[in-house]
């Protein structure tokens, strides 16, 4: 069963049973009002009748039978019953028709006053009246048959009008889901046109306020981060299978220029280191590009530990000079807290020295005397740390595209060696642990990159 059946049979039962509700209260309501009337109209009848019959002389009881007959207040099947102080019956309105009135309810009557009650189709009335002659008790029934016809045409009309209506709330029902849904029907046709040739695409966001338009704004957040994967994925294996192609061509040709012919054994040794030298390229691009893709996954947050900030960038100098003996650093302590403790974060140890590493590497390589400046500073809530040089500085054009997997500025391509992966790895690393990272570069002046890591 489809939605918009679902929606139609709900909204079906719903109203069917507010309907159902609606139509017993009328019913019992009336059937309470009429009861109530119908008792009034005996009490007075049976007030009446004891007053002629008691009170006035000149009434007896034959005159008293043809009033109660004749009277235009007179009831269907009305009969009225006086009994005296002593239960014995005095009067009867019909006295073809046999008395079957108990002790026990005369008794009852005595000690109320008044009691009305139903047997099947008849209802009663009986009461105490008390005269120049003494106590007595009147008991006035009949049939209330104008106020039965009245709630019989008051429940045909409310059955009738309960089937009519329920068929027209299916009716209604119907269409109403079918224009409750239609938003999403747009939405679902739209969402079937999209793939991965044009993730560029957006659905509609209709008024932008009720809840179709957040499904639709959350549906476009999605396809925006789905657009910008595919698209990092797409430029990740282009840029890798580029980058590789190189060591790999300069490898085979070597290669095949060893075979070509003999050659000494000092031209082997030549080749040999020319091979390495490639191999080792190609370990390293292999190795970055490997960080690049794992840098982000959800497994690492299971290796989250406490890591002291200064004590990792102390880590990373040590093993980036065993490397690269030429770099030097200068470390500059800013605002520090009073409290250790405050130097530390959640972290993972490896991708965060993996970052730092790579941003004083970066820094080196681009400064003229291979010099980072360190500079560490502590708030409440953060550790800043930033990474400057003194090299020449990234052209505007180039600074926003600096992250971007690959990308080398043409201040870099000439003379610096690199793969454009350090940067692109570090930001994935910072953001990994709820960091920011970004650029602040002079033409001319150098540049600094600033690290921020919230501390809890």
């Amino acid at each position: 069963m489809n939605i918009r059946s679902k929606l139609a049979l709900k909204f079906l039962a719903i109203v069917a049973t507010i309907l159902s509700v609606f139509s017993v209260g009328v019913y019992s309501l009336s059937e309470n009002y009429r009861q109530e009337e119908f008792f009034s109209r005996l009490e007075s009848r049976a007030i009446t009748t004891a007053r002629l019959f008691v009170s006035v002389e000149e009434v007896n009881k034959d005159l008293l039978r043809i009033i109660d007959k004749n009277s235009i207040h007179s009831l269907f099947q009305e009969r009225v019953l006086v009994f005296d102080n002593t239960d014995s019956l005095v009067y009867s309105s019909a006295e073809d028709m046999p008395v079957s009135i108990s002790g026990e309810l005369l008794k009852n009557i005595r000690h109320k006053g008044k009691i009305a009650y139903a047997e099947n189709t008849i209802e009663y009335v009986g009461l105490k009246y008390t005269g120049a002659q003494g106590d007595f008790v009147v008991i006035s029934s009949a049939y209330d048959r104008y106020g039965m016809s009245k709630l019989k045409n008051l429940r045909d009309v409310l059955v009738a009008g309960f089937l009519a209506s329920i068929l027209l709330i299916v009716a209604l029902g119907y269409v109403f889901a079918g224009q409750a849904l239609q938003p999403l029907a747009r939405i679902n046709d739209e969402i079937s046109d999209i793939g991965e040739g044009n993730l560029n695409r957006r659905v509609s966001e209709g008024n932008g306020k009720d809840e179709i338009a957040r499904l639709g704004m959350n549906f476009n957040h999605m396809l925006h981060r789905l657009e910008t994967a595919f698209t990092t994925q797409q430029q990740f294996v282009s840029s890798a299978s580029h980058e590789l192609r190189n060591p790999l061509a300069a490898i085979t040709s070597q290669l095949q220029m060893m075979l070509e012919k003999r050659r000494t054994q000092e031209e082997y040794e030549q080749s040999l280191r020319s091979l390495l030298e490639d191999t080792q390229t190609l370990v390293s691009l292999t190795n970055g590009l490997l960080l690049l893709a794992q840098s982000d996954v959800d497994k690492q947050r299971l290796l989250f530990t406490k890591v002291r900030i200064d004590e990792l960038l102390f880590a990373a100098q040590n093993e980036l000079r065993k490397a690269q003996p030429k770099y030097h650093f200068m470390f500059e302590y800013g605002t520090l807290p009073d409290d250790d403790a405050l130097l530390s974060i959640n972290g993972n140890e490896h991708l965060l020295k993996t970052a730092f590493i790579n941003l004083m590497d970066n820094a080196c390589k681009f400064s003229s005397n291979h010099t980072v400046n360190i500079r560490i500073g502590v708030d409440k809530r953060t550790i800043e740390v930033a990474f400057t040089d003194v090299g020449e500085g990234i052209p505007l054009e180039d600074q926003p595209l600096i992250f971007t997997p690959f990308y080398r500025g043409k201040h870099a391509t000439s003379h610096v060696p690199g793969y454009g992966i350090g940067l692109a790895l570090s930001q994935r690393i910072v953001t990994f642990h709820r960091g920011t990272i970004h650029l602040q570069s002079i033409p001319g002046r150098g540049s600094c990159f600033v690290i921020k890591l919230p501390i809890k």
